[in-house]
């Protein structure tokens, strides 16, 4: 199996520069045809990616058509320009309809911040991007960012604030919990990715049925959101037919959770937000990003990991 973390990041440093001196000089109407002339070729020459894409359309009852996956690749190009574009201030918040906005607000004014949980859909990026632009509020993301190296330090030239706020955790220590805690208290937001297993720790997970078919989701953000005791909500953010949309739905209030319910708790929590994946996923299926073998399609049944904590 394939995993995403395993996959090399493709594309020269040079070829990433260019890319953004071409979107700085002449916006979206220069970069995106040599986007999409970049995005045909790795179409091409990538079968796997083109077969993951496959199998997820199909149980997002999707169109499963040639066409389709290769507007599944665009999609995905499409929102790392965005998320470029979102830096460089070219996406504003203004331009973002985020119905989530006024209760974030509110909650930083109390002093509370939340986690919100997100996944590889759409352009979460982008929201940190437009909101630490406005200075309204505090988006802490922690994530792993080994396979996406380059691209971030390209960001890093679009604004200085790229790195602020990212927070890159191979594990969750008592100190490490410290620290997040004392962000939640002086009102600022953790954003945590909960549709990938971690490198670091791959062998803990729940398995949850997504779009039909069991899937592993890992323990680690759920189980950290409910021991930081505070609001959880999901989170995602992009682009519609009708322009930028980022969507904030409550998951759980936050209460403190004793060390007997903690497992049962995260397994309701998980399938919330699995359930708000699944709702955007088969409303806008071109805009989930894992392509990789997410279900073990082509992992024997000998090797399958069992292990659910």
């Amino acid at each position: 199996m394939a995993e995403w973390h395993k996959q090399r990041e493709r594309g020269s440093r040079i070829g990433m520069a260019l890319l953004f001196w071409l979107y700085r000089h002449g916006g979206r109407f220069l970069i995106l045809p040599v986007v999409y002339v970049v995005v045909f070729y790795f179409f091409l020459t990538r079968s796997a990616t083109r077969r993951y894409s496959r199998l997820y359309l199909k149980r997002a009852e999707a169109s499963v058509s040639l066409w389709n996956v290769w507007l599944h690749h665009v999609s995905f190009a499409r929102a790392l320009v965005d998320r470029l574009g979102a830096w460089m201030g070219r996406i504003k918040r203004t331009d973002v309809e985020f119905s989530g906005h006024q209760r974030l607000l509110q909650l930083q004014r109390e002093k509370q911040g939340a986690v919100m949980l997100g996944a590889h859909y759409g352009n979460l990026e982008m929201c940190r991007a437009v909101v630490e632009n406005e200075g309204t509020l505090k988006l802490n993301v922690i994530l792993h960012t080994a396979n996406t190296q380059k691209f971030n330090q390209l960001l890093d030239s679009a604004s200085d604030q790229v790195q602020m706020r990212l927070i890159q955790v191979e594990e969750i220590t008592p100190a490490t919990a410290i620290t997040l805690k004392q962000k939640l208290d002086d009102g600022e937001f953790l954003i945590l990715l909960a549709d990938r297993l971690p490198p670091s720790n791959e062998q803990r997970f729940f398995t949850q049925k997504f779009l039909g078919v069991d899937a592993r989701f890992p323990v680690g953000p759920f189980w950290l959101a409910l021991l930081l005791q505070a609001p959880v909500f999901f989170m995602a953010g992009y682009r519609s037919k009708n322009g930028y949309r980022a969507e904030l739905q409550p998951l759980y209030n936050g209460a403190k959770v004793l060390r007997s319910q903690r497992d049962e708790t995260c397994r309701v929590l998980l399938h919330g937000f699995v359930t708000q994946l699944e709702i955007l996923c088969r409303r806008n299926p071109l805009q989930w990003f894992n392509f990789y073998d997410f279900w073990g399609d082509d992992t024997p049944p000998n090797t399958t990991e069992n292990q659910e904590h």
